[in-house]
């Protein structure tokens, strides 16, 4: 209390000048009591981003692990399928790579599945019910592979009712439950870049959207 009345005495006793800088100390001590940061003094050096951010998607994935675009071709185009409901999702998809004689890497899908059979830890298990699409990515090459493109080269986590998640590589036939929408790249083969620049339309153009 004493100081207090010794401090207010002292202030009346300063002229203008002096009473603000010492209520300026006296801010900034409060301040540096109640923890209160003291103001960041940015650099003018220029922030550094990610290597990966100044990549074109060619670049990026030809440096991914087991993804060589010199094999399945540079270029890719974004396309869509839909799979009616009770249909194979697998066979959907061999037939699109099949009918467009091209290479493609599924990027995600959305939809229940009702069968699926599934590689987890080296046990085949087949899942029936109803099962949320949670991810289903894999790399489709051509000429089909019975032993990859049939399931082992895809992997798919789905997550039941009961929030439970689980997954794996594809083993047999992936049964929709309702409607699935599967986005994949349709990559670019050499024998198609040639036909393009020949003037004839490349089959897999007609299957956009399917």
């Amino acid at each position: 209390m004493e100081d207090r009345e010794s401090m207010l005495a002292a202030l009346f006793g300063m002229d203008e000048d002096q009473r603000e800088k010492e209520q300026e100390r006296l801010i900034a001590r409060k301040r540096k009591r109640k923890g209160i940061p003291r103001k960041l003094v940015l650099c003018n050096e220029k922030l550094s981003t990610s290597e990966s951010f100044h990549r074109s998607p060619s670049e990026y994935f030809s440096n991914e692990e087991c993804f060589d675009l010199n094999k399945i071709g540079g270029d890719f185009v974004p396309c869509s399928l839909i799979v009616c409901s009770w249909e194979d999702i697998i066979s959907k998809i061999t037939s699109f790579v099949e009918s467009c004689s091209c290479n493609c890497y599924i990027a995600s899908a959305a939809g229940c599945v009702a069968r699926a059979s599934i590689l987890e830890c080296g046990t085949a298990s087949t899942h029936e019910g109803s099962y949320e699409i949670v991810s289903l990515t894999g790399h489709v090459s051509m000429p089909l592979n019975l032993g990859r493109s049939n399931g082992y080269g895809i992997l798919i986590t789905l997550a039941s009712k009961n929030d439970s998640v689980f997954g794996g590589y594809v083993s047999g036939p992936l049964i929709a439950k309702t409607n699935v929408q599967i986005v994949l790249w349709r990559f670019t083969s050499p024998s198609a870049r040639e036909a393009s620049t020949s003037g004839a339309e490349s089959p897999a153009a007609k299957m956009e959207v399917s």
